[in-house]
């Protein structure tokens, strides 16, 4: 149930390998990312927990990683 569904939960989406880790959750739709690095925004009915997060997981702000270095850097 989508109900269920918080940020750092590790959920399987219906139809994509997985499993993802919910980043954000906004008006129905969850923004997952794959360990891969590859992100995916489905509607959390598609949704089924995996894992639940625990708290120090979920009071995580969701940080932009830096760009790689470049070989001019």
């Amino acid at each position: 149930m989508a109900s269920e569904i918080a940020v750092g939960d590790l959920v399987q989406a219906t139809g994509h390998a997985g499993p993802w880790k919910v980043l954000e959750i906004r008006q129905g739709l969850a923004l997952l990312e794959h360990h891969a690095g590859h992100r995916l925004s489905v509607r959390t009915t598609t949704l089924s927990v995996v894992r639940k997060a625990s708290p120090s997981e979920a009071a995580k702000p969701v940080v932009d990683e830096p760009d790689s270095p470049t070989l001019f850097d």
